[in-house]
């Protein structure tokens, strides 16, 4: 008589373990999908409306799945905002300083041995929040070369230093000082003065230690609104170095970066991070920014009199090895919750 009675109770039991078992599965899934997905959209972000039409078509793409990876999530929402405690927005206007990125996936989990607890279906969401965070410090990698702003004689009068994506500036100046056939670093008015500051930065003064920060990235720390230690002396053989770091790259033939990221067989070696500076006599940084190296022949044979070159892309994400072009700044993406 005990065993008839407890029965349905043992059975009821045992049904609430089922269900709330694949609640929980169904909830590990969709949190797993919208931490990729966030990621995945943050990623696009910066800060340009072309950037959130990218990432909200990035979270689309993304593959995840729930039902043990057999059922794509159908509801799902994607959403902008400027801090990662929002708000959060699905179409901002203007987009300039959104640069995190809120998915939330719903799904409709139907109950078979406790529906009459929950329903037919219990609701099960999920939110991931991922952005990308500015660097105000880099403790090394940054690129040895330092350019000028260009802001007093723009290119582009948005960008924070006058530079133009697409362009080329200086890396390396040619001598007196203020030699270049970078873009129009040539025929606008810049910072450059004659005399041993020719670009190089950012390491201990001697030839051996900075062609090993040209292919490796070992650098001193370059903070944001201090001054860069830049260095001194023409340095001639130093820019065959630059090629060497190219022929690192998987992809040493695009001649622009977008042909870089069409092509999509770089590593990621010829993308990389200087820091902009605000001119003599204290050369202080004022930013971070993305440039791609041109190929191996535009450095390897220069000399005292050249000049070395690279392309504006913008903004620059650490650990990314072809960033959307546009924005600016350096950023370190990571995921907020």
């Amino acid at each position: 008589m005990a065993t008839a009675l407890s029965l349905p109770f043992l059975l009821g039991v045992g049904g609430l373990a089922i269900d709330i078992g694949r609640m929980y599965i169904t909830k590990n899934e969709a949190q797993a999908y919208v931490d990729s997905a966030s990621l995945a959209a943050a990623r696009q972000l910066d800060g340009t409306s072309a950037g959130i039409t990218r990432a909200t078509t990035a979270t689309g793409t993304d593959t995840g799945k729930w039902r043990f990876d057999t059922t794509p999530f159908a509801s799902i929402s994607t959403k902008f905002a400027t801090s990662s405690a929002g708000p959060f927005i699905a179409a901002p206007t203007p987009a300039t300083g959104y640069l995190y990125a809120q998915v939330v996936a719903t799904v409709n989990l139907p109950m078979y041995l406790i529906r009459v607890v929950t329903g037919p279906t219990a609701t099960i969401s999920a939110a991931g929040v991922a952005g990308n965070s500015p660097l105000t410090t880099l403790a090394s990698g940054v690129f040895p070369f330092s350019p000028y702003t260009r802001i007093a004689s723009p290119d582009n009068a948005s960008d924070p230093y006058g530079y133009q994506i697409g362009n080329q500036y200086t890396f390396r100046w040619g001598a007196p000082g203020d030699n270049t056939s970078c873009g129009t670093d040539a025929t606008s008015p810049n910072l450059s003065q004659n005399g041993s500051v020719r670009g190089y930065c950012c390491v201990a003064n001697s030839a051996a230690s900075l062609r090993q920060a040209i292919v490796g990235g070992q650098t001193d720390t370059v903070t944001i609104g201090q001054p860069i230690n830049m260095d001194n002396g023409a340095k001639n053989t130093e820019m065959s170095a630059i090629g060497d770091r190219v022929s690192i790259d998987s992809d040493t033939t695009s001649a622009t970066y977008a042909a870089y990221r069409a092509a999509g067989t770089g590593n990621g070696a010829r993308v990389v991070v200087v820091a902009v500076n605000g001119g003599a006599p204290n050369y202080i940084a004022i930013g971070f920014a993305g440039f791609f190296l041109l190929n191996s022949d535009s450095y390897n044979g220069l000399h005292g009199n050249d000049s070395a070159c690279a392309e504006y892309i913008g903004a620059w994400t650490q650990g990314e090895t072809a960033p959307a072009p546009g924005g600016s700044g350096g950023y370190r993406l990571r995921l907020v919750k």
